[in-house]
């Protein structure tokens, strides 16, 4: 069952995105859930700002709080504190947190499985290199405190400015809280729709331009070859050129016999009328409905 999908839909909010975006915030926990959700995405600000962003909310200091707390101190050691500000900004390998943060490799490996332990990390699955995961932030306050609360904590506390405060990270929150929520919700989805063993991004070296292309949707079988491939993008209109982005991709991969998924509330024509019968746009609609059948 899709456990995600299931405690989504248990909030009661009609429209997908709104759902999604309160779900990011507070995993359908009852304690966090006070003041009643918003149906409509436009109040999702006024409800945050009531409840998590003014320093007399009722959630503004556990959320602040919230890392300390599940590691059991008072506050948030230095090095701990740097790769959780990394990872809030998409999933890193072991490397790129070693290359950023410059922690001797030994400390790193000893605060990655500390931060796994108290619920603030997960490592997942890298299909192209399994030995070297993904790690994520998985704790929802937490992920809500490193993208929206800390880069301006103390001026939050204040609550002065906290209309002008949101306004300079809204972006922070579609981006950093929301959308790795959607990003599950879709994989989730995926991994249904497929049957496949594995759901999870990609990471693919591109010779030509020398760079790694990523993307946020792929799902493979239990031998390790890939099922379907897909991009995402959180309310937006996702255009033409994604959909070219994912083949180019695609053939990095040597072109294997993989389902395309383009998930967005919003498509061009190019893609809703592309004629290729291993594409489809799935909207969060789709994505909350009930559980799809494998395809074969």
């Amino acid at each position: 069952m899709n456990e995600l999908r299931e405690s989504i839909r248990s909030l009661g909010v009609a429209d997908p995105e709104t759902a999604v975006a309160v779900h990011a915030v507070t995993g359908g926990d009852p304690a966090l859930l006070t003041t009643a959700p918003p149906q409509r995405f436009d109040d999702t600000a006024d409800w945050l700002r009531t409840g998590f962003l003014t320093p007399d909310g009722p959630h503004f200091e556990q959320a602040a709080g919230r890392a300390a707390a599940l590691l059991g101190e008072t506050e948030v050691d230095e090095a701990a504190d740097a790769v959780l500000a990394l990872v809030v900004v998409r999933p890193r390998t072991a490397y790129d947190l070693r290359s950023l943060t410059r922690l001797p490799e030994e400390d790193l490996l000893a605060l990655l499985p500390r931060l796994e332990a108290a619920g603030l990390l997960a490592p997942r699955a890298n299909p192209l290199e399994a030995g070297n995961p993904f790690w994520t932030l998985t704790d929802r306050l937490a992920r809500f405190h490193y993208a929206v609360l800390r880069p301006h904590l103390p001026r939050w506390r204040r609550g002065y400015i906290t209309e002008k405060l949101w306004t300079m990270n809204r972006a922070r929150f579609d981006r950093y809280v929301a959308r790795p929520e959607f990003l599950d919700l879709a994989r989730e989805w995926a991994r249904d729709a497929t049957g496949a063993a594995t759901a999870t991004r990609v990471t693919v070296p591109d010779p030509r331009f020398r760079q790694m292309r990523t993307l946020e949707l792929a799902t493979w079988d239990d031998k390790g070859a890939p099922i379907a491939l897909g991009t995402v993008r959180w309310r937006f209109r996702m255009v033409e050129r994604q959909l070219k982005r994912l083949r180019y991709v695609k053939r990095l991969l040597g072109d294997p016999d993989a389902r395309l998924y383009c998930v967005a509330s919003r498509f061009e024509p190019a893609i809703t009328g592309d004629p290729d019968p291993s594409l489809r746009a799935v909207t969060p609609s789709e994505l909350l409905a009930a559980a799809p059948e494998p395809s074969p």
